[in-house]
């Protein structure tokens, strides 16, 4: 793995919308001078599916072999990648890197929910679409995009 379009944190006021590509890695202001961070996996229509790792950094850079020991924090989630790095209007998210040549594995299998009781739908990250059960329904999250609050929430659940 090699990282490319390195920036120091602070560096860019915001990364347009358009700009955001699958490989990017991205920063974000936690808490009391923490970090954490992760990586772009694919462009939807709701914003970016990204997965958020599970280290808090002490300072906002990232290094390739952070990286490859970190762990995927839960299930991928969709960012509301405009209000986070195009307007910047909640937190503190930056794009700092770029991951050369990355792509997602077809082997994730990603896929969200939407809709309600007895007419729920899945949706994976190509945009196909699928009727399913309840029960499966309530296995998969929603196909909603996620602020900072909430991604910040999975740090430490009741932090503002």
């Amino acid at each position: 793995m090699k990282l490319s379009n390195v920036k120091e944190w602070g560096s860019k006021p915001r990364t347009m919308l358009r700009f955001i590509q699958c490989g990017d890695i991205f920063v974000f202001k936690l808490y009391e001078g923490n970090f954490g961070f992760g990586r772009v996996l694919a462009k939807v229509d709701l914003g970016h599916v990204v997965e958020v790792f599970d280290k808090v950094l002490k300072s906002p850079s990232v290094t390739t072999e952070l990286i490859e020991q970190a762990k995927r924090l839960g299930s991928p989630i969709i960012l509301d990648s405009y209000s986070l790095f195009d307007r910047r209007l909640e937190g503190d998210w930056q794009i700092i890197a770029h991951h050369d040549g990355f792509r997602m594995s077809d082997t994730d299998n990603v896929s969200f929910v939407y809709g309600h009781p007895n007419a729920w739908k899945k949706i994976d990250v190509l945009g196909n679409e699928s009727a399913i059960s309840d029960s499966e329904a309530s296995l998969l999250p929603s196909y909603s995009p996620t602020r900072d609050a909430s991604v910040r929430s999975l740090f430490i659940p009741d932090h503002p």
